[in-house]
C-alpha cells in the first residue's frame, strides 16, 4: 500500500510538471548546444549556438548535409533558468534580408541586461540563422582568429593556405546545380524551419501562448506577418497549429507586422530591394528550378557572397585592431566584382566611378575606418546596410553623389596623397565622440552629422560583424524567399491571426521606413536612428538615456 501511495505521488507530481511546462527537457530531442562568442559589452549575458536536426523533405534537390540542420542563437541571462520554457519571457526572430544570427548580437544581451536589472525578469532571445547559411565557410575567420593573423584569414580563401587540413572550395555561383536546391528556399519553407524552431524548442502550448514572442527586422518582419497567418497541419479547420496560436505577441524592428507584399507597402525599402534584385521575371520559381534565374541575391560589384565575407574580415580587423591601419584592401587578390565593390562604394561621382580615380588602393585608413566606409550611414549609399557609429577623423572629406545622391549626409575621404607624400590615414570618430568633435560641412554648409544622429559603438557593431559560428551576414539569400516576399506566395491561410495577438512596430528615425503609410500612429519612432541601429545602438545613446529600442520592447511584453 505504501509503495502504491509513493508511486501515486510520484505519477502526480511528474503530471503536474509537465501541464506546467516544467517537465520539457533541454535540450529537446535533435537539439545540440554549443559555445559561441560572448558578447563582452554586457557580461551578465550567456550566448550559445543551438543545432536542429530537420531533413529537408526528400523531394528536395541534392543539398549538403549540414543543409538538414536548422541553427539559432540563444541569448540569455548568466544566472537565468537552463531550460528555456521557465523563463518569463522568450522573444525569437528572423533577420532581415542578407543577415546572419549575429546581427541581433546587442539588442538581444542589451534586453536581456535590462530585462532582469530593471524587471527582475529573465528573457531570452533566439536569434534565427536562416537555413542557407549553411553554405558559408567560416573557416577562414577561425584560421585568423587560432593563428592571431589577420591575413591567414585572406590565404585561406584566396591562396589556398588550410584550415585543419581543410582548403576552402570557392564561392557558390547562382546558376549551378550545386545551389539548385536554394530555388525550394522560399516563404513557405522558411516558415516550417521557424515553426520547428519554435515548437519543437518550447513544447508546451500553453508556454507559447504566455511567453513566446516572435518577431524580426526588415524583411524578418513580413516573415513574422506570414507565419501568423499561416497553417503548419494542412487542415484550416483545426486552429492549434496556426501560426498565431504559437505566440503571445508580434515585435517589428525598423520593418512592419503584415501579411502584404513587400511591392503593395511601397516603403523605402522595398524600393532599395527592388534595386539590389533587379527585374523579376515571370515564372521566377519556374526559372530558378531550370537554372535560368539566380538562385540567391548576386549583383556583381554590389552584393556577392565573397564581398559580404569581405565585410565579416573588415568587421573583424576593426574588431581586434580598429586603430591599426589597415592593409586588407592592399593584400587581398582582389577578383574583378571586388574591384567593381571598391569602386561602387568608393567613388564620389559618376566620373569617379567609371574612371576608377581616385582607387581606394591611394587612400589609408585605419581598420575601424574601413569597416565604416562600408557600413556607416555617412558613407555607405545603400539604406538597408547603413547604421549610425560616428564619422571620419584624420583628414579632409568630400560630399558623396554616388550612385543614389547624397542627401547632405554621405560623405568620402579625398586626400589620396602625391606621388611623392603619402596621404592621411583616415581614422574614425565613435559615436560617443561626436560631441565636441570637427565635423566637416557638406555642400549646403550643413555638418555632415551631428552626436543626435550617431547612436550605434564601433565596437560593438565589429564584434557583430566577426562572430562566431554564426556571422551577422547572410551570403547566399535565397531569391526566391526575396521574391515571394516582394509578390506574395499561398502561406497566407488565417488572414485574421495578426490581429489575434498584439503588436509593436519599432520605426527607426532615419532608416528605410519600411511600410510607413500602413504603420499605426502609436508606433515608437527612435530618432537619430538608421535601418540597422536598431539592431546595432549602445546601451548607453549620447543624451545619456538608454538605449530606446529595447526600452519600447521591455515595454511591451511586460
Amino acid at each position: 500500500m505504501k509503495k502504491i501511495v509513493v508511486f501515486s505521488a510520484f505519477f502526480v507530481l511528474v503530471f503536474c510538471m509537465a501541464v506546467s511546462g516544467m517537465a520539457a527537457v533541454w535540450p529537446p530531442a535533435g537539439f545540440t548546444e554549443s559555445v559561441a562568442d560572448q558578447n563582452t559589452a554586457f557580461p551578465l549575458t550567456k550566448a550559445t549556438a543551438v543545432t536542429v536536426l530537420a531533413p529537408l523533405p526528400a523531394s528536395c534537390p541534392s543539398h549538403p548535409t549540414a543543409c538538414d540542420k536548422l541553427k539559432f542563437l540563444r541569448i540569455r541571462h548568466i544566472n537565468g533558468p537552463a531550460n528555456p520554457s521557465n523563463a518569463d519571457r522568450i522573444l525569437i526572430a528572423q533577420p532581415g534580408i542578407l543577415e546572419g544570427a549575429s546581427a541581433f548580437y546587442n539588442v538581444a544581451a542589451n534586453l536581456v541586461t535590462r530585462a532582469y536589472n530593471e524587471k527582475g525578469k529573465f528573457v531570452e532571445f533566439w536569434a534565427i540563422d536562416r537555413r542557407s547559411n549553411c553554405l558559408e565557410d567560416m573557416n577562414g575567420l577561425r584560421l585568423a582568429r587560432e593563428t592571431g593573423k589577420l591575413h591567414d584569414m585572406v590565404d585561406y580563401y584566396y591562396r589556398s593556405k588550410p584550415y585543419h587540413g581543410q582548403y576552402f572550395q570557392g564561392y557558390f555561383k547562382p546558376l549551378t546545380d550545386d545551389v539548385k536546391w536554394l530555388a525550394e528556399m522560399g516563404m513557405e519553407q522558411t516558415l516550417k524551419d521557424w515553426n520547428e524552431v519554435i515548437t519543437r524548442g518550447i513544447p508546451d502550448p500553453s508556454v507559447r501562448q504566455q511567453k513566446v514572442y516572435i518577431g524580426g527586422h526588415s524583411l524578418g518582419g513580413f516573415i513574422t506577418g506570414a507565419y501568423a497567418c499561416a497553417d503548419f497541419d494542412g487542415d484550416q479547420t483545426t486552429l492549434a497549429d496556426a501560426g498565431y496560436n504559437q505566440a503571445a505577441g508580434y515585435f517589428a524592428l525598423d520593418s512592419l507586422i503584415t501579411s502584404d507584399t513587400l511591392l503593395s507597402v511601397q516603403g523605402g525599402d522595398s524600393v532599395t530591394l527592388g534595386y539590389l534584385i533587379g527585374k523579376i521575371p515571370d515564372s521566377a520559381v519556374y526559372l530558378m528550378r531550370k537554372g535560368l534565374f539566380e538562385r540567391f541575391i548576386f549583383l556583381p560589384g554590389v552584393i556577392t557572397p565573397e564581398i559580404m565575407n569581405l565585410l565579416t574580415g573588415v568587421g573583424y580587423a576593426a574588431m581586434v585592431a580598429p586603430n591599426a591601419e589597415s592593409d586588407l584592401v592592399s593584400y587581398l587578390p582582389a577578383s574583378i566584382s571586388v574591384k567593381n565593390c571598391y569602386r561602387f562604394y568608393h567613388s564620389k561621382n559618376i566620373w569617379d566611378y567609371a574612371l576608377v580615380t581616385p582607387s581606394i588602393y591611394k587612400f589609408r585608413y585605419t581598420n575601424q575606418a574601413l569597416m565604416a566606409l562600408f557600413m556607416d550611414d555617412n558613407a555607405m549609399p545603400i539604406n538597408i546596410i547603413q547604421a549610425s557609429i560616428g564619422f571620419f577623423a584624420g583628414g579632409s572629406v568630400a560630399e558623396k553623389k554616388f550612385p543614389f545622391g547624397s542627401g547632405g549626409t554621405l560623405a568620402i575621404a579625398n586626400n589620396s596623397g602625391t606621388a611623392l607624400r603619402k596621404g592621411p590615414l583616415y581614422r574614425w570618430i565613435n559615436y560617443d565622440e561626436i560631441e565636441g568633435a570637427a565635423i566637416p560641412y557638406n555642400n549646403d554648409g550643413m555638418p555632415f552629422t551631428t552626436a543626435a544622429k550617431e547612436v550605434t559603438d564601433a565596437n560593438d557593431l565589429a564584434r557583430s560583424l566577426g562572430a562566431l559560428p554564426m556571422d551577422f551576414v547572410e551570403k547566399y539569400f535565397p531569391m526566391r524567399l526575396a521574391v515571394e516576399a516582394m509578390m506574395g506566395s499561398d502561406v497566407i491561410v488565417h488572414p485574421d491571426g495578426i490581429s489575434q495577438r498584439p503588436v509593436i512596430n519599432i520605426v527607426a528615425g532615419d532608416g528605410a521606413k519600411l511600410g510607413l503609410d500602413q504603420l499605426p500612429p502609436d508606433s515608437p519612432v527612435t530618432p537619430g536612428y538608421n535601418h540597422l541601429d536598431v539592431l546595432t545602438a549602445a546601451a548607453v545613446q549620447n543624451d545619456g538615456e538608454p538605449e530606446k529600442v529595447t526600452t519600447s520592447l521591455l515595454d511591451f511584453i511586460f
